[in-house]
């Protein structure tokens, strides 16, 4: 869209739209939301060891351990966790279980020195905080940046510099999960012939005026993507520079610089074809199933006195899906439609419009075949629970891509066999990116970013990320 601001103009309407926004502003906040998560880390490990016998320790104590929050903070920040914007999730979440690991146990080991008789007491506790912070940091995290991303003052101005409206991918990525932290202020757009505007963010042609202008802005980010025009003012005067490389396939948060003579060049490692690697991840899988069980049994049997007296017809059912190698089993789930779904299915899809969402997506949004409670055991992810017998017996692992039906394959394309590699996942980064709200492209792209870029610390995040989009019933239907 064609617009008239001038140059000029443009540092006015910077100033006046981003004078709150900041790299500080939006660190400090993280800041004060790690905080909360330390003391409520070390609060809860104190309760813990009360809770066994209240005379070993006073569970109000904890507070008195605030004044380690400083040099924690500290250590947080020298291992790059602030200001906190755009992190891979694995990375953060990687760095937020070593700094505290070090940190609380460099607090338990000066408190043996000590000569308190109830020093041990303490001293559990610190090293107890550990795993609570591993959690509950990076929970903090993601609640604080949904808290916070629609605030003036949360994110960094950057100015977009491509080639083309094929490039613009990148600002609506940016626009929709403005939790990520970069806020569009600017489009360079080296094919442009005139200013116009995006979805109201300034669109200009690269010009020695223009370059004037954004030296004036301050702003410090400069996000590149297939740039062609002059690169004097990215190598003397953004501080920061991020370039969208074209073969996102071949790229993993493992990646290294080579140097070869001069010529630069970028190795990765992916971690799921090493049998350490695969051992580690069942390893996980069987410990989370132990330490899940005492609540997954519960709720299982429940719920399957729930599906048969409300609805006639069995409890389970076990839907044909492709797993590693292109082996298929049956996916377990709790019955959540009527007996005859297929048979209604054939009816439902002689509507061209009902026929044309079963296409897109092989789902409906509001699914005739669906019984009340099934509505609700969907929405709650309930109905997934059967499926940690899958697990059991290694057809499928906690985490990992999305679970396909062999019709679904076609959709998969090339990428089939790569998908296929691995054990589909109880949940994954489809399942956590708007679930059943996401389209197959989207679907494909999640699922090959985990694949190549697996390790623990992706799993946990995952985790995390899945009890909160549970809680909100987001995409589930």
């Amino acid at each position: 869209m064609k617009f008239t601001m001038t140059e000029e103009e443009y540092l006015t309407y910077f100033n006046k739209k981003y004078w709150k926004t900041s790299s500080f502003t939006s660190g400090f906040a993280l800041a004060v939301i790690d905080c909360i998560m330390v003391m409520l880390s070390i609060g809860t490990s104190f309760f813990l060891i009360n809770l066994i016998n209240h005379s070993w320790i006073n569970f109000r104590s904890f507070i008195t351990y605030w004044v380690y929050l400083l040099p924690m903070i500290a250590v947080f920040y020298a291992a790059g966790l602030y200001p906190g914007i755009s992190l891979p999730p694995a990375d953060e979440v990687k760095k937020f279980g070593i700094c505290s690991f070090f940190v609380f146990t460099g607090i338990a080991l000066s408190i043996t020195v000590e000569e308190a008789d109830d020093k041990w007491p303490i001293v559990i506790a610190f090293i107890l905080a550990t795993p609570f912070a591993l959690i509950l940091l990076p929970s903090g995290r993601e609640l604080a940046r949904h808290l916070l991303k629609n605030t003036k003052w949360f994110g960094v101005p950057a100015v977009i510099m491509l080639q083309g409206q094929k490039d613009f991918f990148i600002v609506d990525r940016l626009l929709s999960r403005k939790d990520l932290g970069y806020k569009p202020a600017l489009i360079l757009d080296g094919t442009a012939t005139e200013n116009s505007s995006y979805k109201d963010i300034p669109v200009f042609k690269p010009s020695s005026k223009m370059e004037a202008v954004i030296r004036k802005t301050g702003i410090k980010v400069a996000i590149i993507i297939d740039w062609e025009e002059n690169f004097d003012l990215i190598t003397s005067y953004f501080r920061y520079t991020i370039t969208i490389p074209k073969a996102q396939a071949l790229n993993t948060l493992s990646a290294d610089v080579r140097d070869f003579g001069g010529i630069l060049g970028f190795s990765s490692t992916h971690n799921l074809t090493k049998k350490m690697s695969i051992f580690i991840k069942r390893a996980v899988d069987l410990f989370l199933l132990l330490l899940a069980s005492p609540i997954i049994i519960p709720v299982i049997l429940v719920t399957a006195i729930c599906v048969k007296v409300t609805s006639p017809g069995p409890v389970f059912y076990g839907h044909k899906r492709v797993g590693k190698s292109g082996k298929e089993f049956k996916c377990w789930k709790f019955r959540s439609m009527v007996v005859d779904a297929d048979k209604m299915l054939e009816e439902i899809l002689k509507d061209p419009v009902m026929a044309a969402e079963w296409e897109k997506d092989r789902k409906f949004t509001n699914d005739p075949r669906v019984t009340k409670l099934g509505k609700f055991l969907r929405k709650t992810s309930l109905d997934e629970f059967p499926q940690f017998f899958n697990v059991l017996t290694g057809e499928m692992s906690f985490i990992g891509p999305r679970p396909v039906t062999t019709p679904e394959l076609a959709k998969y394309k090339e990428k089939a066999k790569h998908i296929l590699s691995v054990q589909p996942g109880l949940s994954g980064m489809w399942q956590i990116s708007g679930r059943s709200d996401t389209g197959y492209e989207e679907r494909i792209t999640l699922d090959s970013y985990y694949i190549q870029n697996w390790s623990v610390w992706l799993d946990l995040w995952i985790i995390i990320k899945t009890v909160y989009i549970v809680i909100k019933g987001k995409g589930a239907y």
